[in-house]
């Protein structure tokens, strides 16, 4: 809140400003020496930029206002949708990752920007709302997207330029600090994301911070930015005479001098700007490299009660549903999460669905239980393992590839986020359980990848496991 020092201070400002401007006015219209002003004073824009309208964006229902300047740029690719080539191409997969984002109930797409490969850039969340991109991350950061996978193929050198044209912009602009840190989205949360190739060269730019998120490197800004950020009832007027002298070394002198003078001796009693506070728990939501929906995506019943689960599990368990049948598209996996939650909370009894994770023919992740929460899928397996399921009847065919990758991926982001040990082993229901689940083709299928294990063979073996007491 303003005191009457700081609403007098401001009214000094707004006023110093407009008279600083007139003078700078009066010598421009004069013919006080300049340097390539008719040149320099517009700066087209460089790059391209298309907006909300141009791409066809639904109106957003998440609308936070960014506090700035953020400390960070966040560099993302999409890995899904692949690179894009045309305008046409580039909005269409706006248009998919906002309609995406919004089923995960983000309210928007998560990105600030998105670019192409013909480096033009699209307008997400633009330069005045908190984005959903990374995490604990969120505000205080700018959050940039390069359409494409680029984990081994490397970004076009216009898609690249543009990039570095956007930060320089949003410097200007006032909305990124001056001395922000540039990270790629792995640096702040378990992800492969930006992909290998583009951390690589993100790696090469100015800015670049090497370490991990550190939500305290904000606190710095406060010292750095009060002594030359002027108060918001007139300080805009400065910054735009500034501007408007910026080549013509003279007139900068005849501004900054007592400009300068002004607050080193204290005649501006200018507060530090308010800077995004960090709530731990503030828009942490996980992104991955797979597509991944969670419970309130699905549309998921509250559970009755939860118990916690004592991780990293040292088991994967995997099944199939049998029923509901395989399902291909959003919808109809969503309706199959909330039809096993049904079943499993009113006809079993359940807090919940008792699996982990459910996997769909669409190649999504599904949020059951959740990384940390004893599942129902496995008597006496429960306790030190994980359960996903992947959704259809596989006794005699297999999964789609894209279903069985997204299911090996699922399983890596619970190493990294430390879920699930790295030395883990993959058993079959039918390993734990007298059923025939998995399904025979895809129980087939488990017994190739690295991590299967032979142990347990069957129920019996968990009595040498101490899972089951035998009875006196």
């Amino acid at each position: 809140m303003y005191t009457n020092q700081t609403r007098r201070s401001c009214e000094i400002v707004e006023m110093f400003g407009k008279c600083v401007y007139l003078v700078l006015f009066l010598l421009n219209v004069s013919g006080f020496p300049q340097k390539n002003v008719a040149h320099e004073e517009t700066e087209p824009q460089s790059y391209k930029l298309y907006s909300r309208a141009d791409w066809g964006a639904k109106l957003s229902t998440d609308e936070r206002p960014l506090k700035t300047p953020v400390p960070y740029v966040i560099i993302h690719h999409t890995a899904i949708p692949l690179a894009c080539n045309t305008t046409e191409e580039c909005m269409a997969d706006m248009r998919s990752m906002q309609s995406y984002h919004q089923g995960l109930g983000w309210g928007d797409i998560g990105y600030n920007f998105c670019i192409g490969n013909d480096g033009s850039a699209y307008e997400g969340r633009g330069w005045r709302w908190i984005g959903i991109h990374a995490g604990k991350a969120n505000s205080l950061s700018v959050g940039i997207c390069l359409i494409g996978d680029w984990r081994v193929d490397e970004p076009p050198a216009a898609m690249l330029q543009t990039a570095k044209e956007l930060i320089r912009d949003g410097i200007m602009r006032g909305v990124i600090s001056p001395s922000y840190r540039l990270m790629g989205h792995g640096q702040v949360m378990s992800t492969e994301c930006p992909g290998t190739r583009l951390l690589n060269e993100i790696s090469t730019w100015n800015n670049y911070w090497p370490g991990q998120f550190d939500s305290s490197h904000h606190a710095h800004l406060v010292k750095e930015y009060s002594s030359i950020r002027l108060c918001e009832c007139g300080g805009e007027l400065l910054i735009l005479a500034v501007a408007k002298c910026r080549h013509n070394n003279s007139a900068m002198l005849m501004l900054v001098l007592p400009v300068f003078s002004a607050i080193m001796l204290g005649v501006f009693a200018v507060p530090p700007p308010t800077l995004a506070s960090i709530d731990p728990e503030e828009n942490e939501v996980i992104t991955y490299d797979f597509p991944f929906v969670s419970r309130a995506g699905w549309q998921a019943r509250t559970p009755t009660k939860r118990a916690p689960l004592s991780v990293p599990v040292e088991y994967v368990v995997l099944h199939h549903s049998y029923t509901p049948a395989a399902c291909s598209d959003r919808a109809g996996c969503a309706r199959a999460m909330r039809s096993m939650q049904d079943f499993h909370m009113d006809d079993r009894g359940w807090c919940d669905v008792g699996y982990n994770f459910g996997v769909g023919g669409d190649g999504v992740a599904y949020e059951g239980r959740g990384w940390d929460t004893l599942g129902a899928h496995a008597l006496h397996f429960n306790t030190v393992s994980l359960g996903i399921c992947i959704i259809g009847d596989w006794t005699d065919s297999l999964p789609p590839a894209e279903q069985l990758k997204t299911v090996k991926a699922l399983i890596e982001a619970g190493i990294s986020q430390g879920y699930i040990k790295p030395d883990y082993k993959i058993v079959g229901h039918r390993q734990v359980r007298d059923t025939k689940c998995p399904g025979q083709a895809l129980f087939e299928e488990i017994k190739t990848w690295p991590h299967y294990s032979k142990y347990p063979a069957s129920p019996d073996d968990l009595v040498d496991m101490k899972l089951v007491k035998v009875a006196s």
